[in-house]
């Protein structure tokens, strides 16, 4: 297994343990305990600004799971004539033209739609359809004269008989795993998620020995503020890493439940096998070839306002020193820096206001101290009642470069009694001292019921030879009379 794969294995694996700290309750006065009710309180805090801020559109998106919906997002473009000549388009060609993609599912019904619908010009071409009820699915398009209909569980060779070629399974392609409603389906309720994971944050942090922790206290810069807080450091060797991640792969590949459930959201995959090979490759690889990490908090109370973590594997290692406040604002000073110091990247930033939000923050990439690029983020966000507006502003700027900047202005209505979101936005950037303009909008529509009716519908596993090559024919007959329409808009 490469350093890379181990690194994304063990990223995972704290990740895990992180989200852990965050939920897991400790009650005895150790360093463990005060370090996981540290991150606990952390994870509170960042939680609770979220719900505060975005109340309306995280109440909406926690009645998702498991409801009937209808969605879709409209785009378009606003291009000045002076860019357009040149392509041999005129500007309100483009202006009148816009593609809407939708997708609706309905569980109750078994029944499930994507489809494009495009305007050119503003004439409405015929919908692009894929759709599927509880026993066919059909595509239907404007190089069809009829739509196609597929048996469930013939959908592959319905396929093969329609374009004449054998279909791949070698990545474990079944009509069930092509099947629409299953695509579109939550294989995995909430609760069965929220089970898994508290069960392997659980795990986890049962792994991690008390001696790995360590209590003390330190005078620190906070935002420009001497303070002295007490620290506690999480101090975990190669050997640790690699035992930690040996255990918590060895847990999964031995737990049914977890595999029968990842079974269902991707049956492609035989998940014992994959978790098995990673294991045997996790125990063969060696303990140097991990990533040792040093995490250090320094924290008032409970409270966290300071980082200092250390992760790398011989001397690839980074260094991260983050100041943190979160309460009913938001300020935060981040700085990464190789072991050479040789290149180091900055997050500073702040997040203001209780109803009217201003967001302010800023990237910078420099090397050896010499500046490669910033980035600075600004937002104004207003909130009257179910109404949110955002303008944002994205400013690029390097040396030797011009600057580049790109604005988008949003309106988004979130109603949670009736089960609806609507957005317009609009981005905007200059090209050559020109304007453009690209618009966003989109619908949600929740516990919308889908009903199918696909009238005149040609069944693929139903027909004969000479049928299939007949619709063949019609197909591209069709497609060369579209293609030579559009030619001449």
């Amino acid at each position: 297994m490469t350093k890379k794969a181990i690194a994304i294995v063990v990223a995972l694996v704290v990740l895990v343990a992180a989200g852990g700290f965050g939920v897991y309750y400790y009650f005895t006065n150790t360093p463990k305990n005060k370090y996981l009710l540290s991150e606990k309180k952390s994870y509170e805090d960042v939680s609770n600004y979220l719900s505060e801020r975005y109340k309306d559109e995280m109440a909406l998106s926690n009645k998702m799971p498991n409801e009937s919906y209808k969605s879709s997002i409209t785009l378009g473009a606003e291009l000045p004539e002076t860019l357009t000549s040149g392509l041999g388009i005129p500007a309100d060609l483009i202006k009148s033209s816009k593609i809407e993609l939708s997708a609706a599912h309905d569980p109750k019904n078994s029944a499930s739609q994507l489809a494009i619908n495009p305007t050119i010009g503003d004439s409405k071409m015929d919908a692009f359809i894929w759709s599927a009820d509880a026993k066919y699915q059909y595509l239907q398009g404007p190089i069809l004269k009829n739509p196609l209909q597929f048996n469930n569980d013939q959908f592959i060779e319905g396929l093969e008989k329609l374009t004449g070629e054998k279909m791949s399974t070698e990545d474990g392609l079944t009509n069930d795993t092509l099947n629409l409603n299953s695509i579109m389906s939550t294989p995995i309720s909430q609760d069965e998620l929220n089970d898994l994971v508290n069960r392997y944050m659980k795990f986890t942090i049962d792994q991690l020995n008390d001696d790995l922790f360590k209590k003390g206290s330190e005078e620190v810069d906070v935002f420009g503020k001497k303070q002295k807080l007490d620290t506690i450091t999480l101090d975990m060797k190669n050997t640790d890493v690699k035992n930690l991640t040996i255990a918590v792969v060895e847990e999964a590949s031995n737990d049914k439940d977890l595999q029968k459930l990842l079974k269902q959201s991707d049956a492609t995959i035989d998940v014992k096998k994959e978790l098995q090979t990673v294991l045997k490759s996790l125990k063969e690889t060696k303990a140097a070839d991990f990533p040792a990490i040093k995490s250090t908090i320094y924290v008032d109370g409970k409270t966290i306002l300071k980082r200092d973590i250390v992760i790398g594997i011989d001397e690839e290692k980074l260094h991260i020193v983050a100041d943190t406040k979160v309460d009913k604002e938001v300020q935060l000073k981040v700085v990464g820096t190789d072991k050479e110091q040789t290149g180091t990247l900055t997050i500073e930033g702040s997040s203001t206001g209780s109803k009217d939000f201003k967001d302010d923050y800023t990237i910078k990439l420099s090397d050896q101290d010499t500046p490669m690029f910033e980035i600075q983020l600004t937002n104004d966000e207003k909130v009257d009642s179910k109404k949110r507006t955002n303008a944002m502003a994205l400013n690029f700027t390097a040396p030797d470069e011009d600057p580049f900047k790109i604005t988008y202005d949003q309106e988004m209505t979130t109603d949670v009694k009736n089960n609806s979101q609507d957005s317009k936005g609009t981005v905007a950037f200059d090209v050559q001292g020109e304007n453009i303009k690209l618009f966003v909008d989109t619908k949600t529509k929740l516990k919308e019921p889908l009903k199918l009716d696909v009238p005149n519908a040609k069944n693929v596993n139903d027909m004969t030879e000479d049928e299939v090559i007949k619709l063949r024919e019609e197909v591209t007959n069709v497609f060369a009379s579209l293609f030579m329409g559009l030619g001449g808009l």
